[in-house]
C-alpha cells in the first residue's frame, strides 16, 4: 500500500510527460520528461530566435537534463 501511495504522490507533485520528438538526423524517439516550464526556455543567437526550446529532466537519461527544440516536438502528452 505504502508503494501505491508514494507512485501516486510522485505522479501529482513532480508530473510526467511522454514527448514524441524529431531528433537532428531524423529518427523519431520517446522520451519520458518532467513537466515543461516556461522558466526552463531557451533561445539560439545565429538563428535569431529569442525562445527555440526548453530543458526537462529526462527519466530516460537516469534524471539528466536535456534541451528540446519546439520546432522538432511531434507530440507531447502528459501520462
Amino acid at each position: 500500500m505504502k508503494k501505491t501511495l508514494k507512485k501516486i504522490k510522485k505522479l501529482l507533485v513532480n508530473p510526467v510527460y511522454n514527448l514524441v520528438y524529431k531528433t537532428l538526423d531524423g529518427r523519431t524517439e520517446l522520451y519520458t520528461i518532467t513537466k515543461p516550464k516556461h522558466a526552463n526556455e531557451f533561445g539560439n543567437v545565429a538563428q535569431g530566435l529569442r525562445t527555440a526550446g526548453f530543458r526537462a529532466s529526462c527519466r530516460n537519461r537516469d534524471g539528466e537534463v536535456r534541451s528540446f527544440r519546439y520546432d522538432r516536438i511531434v507530440a507531447l502528452n502528459k501520462q
